[in-house]
């Protein structure tokens, strides 16, 4: 009978989680997005263009141009791992990579589809991360992340219009690191 209680509450709390109402889908299954992009790194400000498409199978393949059309950066999220397809110099360093890595994962709330990802209701758990989501009529406004003592925090913030996600950026405290994005309009 115990076991049964505890089968059962847990069974509660996993349902529970996730509020009805609570949108937290920013690029969901099978769709793809053009963002108009802004990475301000250590001072220097690079703009272009952020194409994203998730797959149906939970692949994230992320690809960064410049406004001429230059290729700066191209990476792809399977297994629970990025890799690099492609990074020019300013952008291809082990320690921004890995940062613009996690942040792009943040951004889109791909963590979601991790098995490691744990909902609590009022915080979430992912990667020895402790995420703290706020909601505004129903849709995501905004994630406050902190992480291990040595990591700075982050903040995500979305922007959302009549009916989809006008921007989300994503800022570092302590660290002179952001990104911002603005969806392109379908006409």
């Amino acid at each position: 009978m115990k076991l049964y209680l505890l089968i059962f509450s847990l069974f509660a709390t996993s349902v529970q989680a996730q509020a009805p109402g609570q949108n937290v889908d920013i690029l969901p299954r099978g769709e793809e997005a053009i963002y108009k992009a802004e990475f301000k790194i250590t001072g220097t400000t690079i703009n272009g263009f952020l194409a994203v498409n998730h797959k149906k199978n939970d692949v994230l393949h992320v690809s960064f141009t410049s406004p001429m059309g230059n290729n700066l950066l191209e990476m792809r999220w399977k297994n629970g791992r990025w890799k690099k397809i492609y990074a020019v110099d300013k952008l291809g360093s082990r320690h921004l990579f890995g940062m613009m890595a996690e942040d792009i994962l943040l951004l889109f709330a791909h963590y979601q589809y991790d098995q490691k990802f744990v909902d609590l209701g009022d915080e979430w758990k992912w990667q020895k991360k402790t995420l703290f989501p706020v909601f505004e009529d129903g849709k995501l406004a905004s994630v406050k992340v902190s992480g291990r003592r040595h990591h700075p925090s982050k903040t995500v913030s979305y922007t959302h219009g009549e009916d989809c996600v006008e921007e989300m950026s994503i800022e570092h405290q302590g660290f002179p690191f952001s990104i911002v994005l603005q969806p392109l309009k379908k006409k």
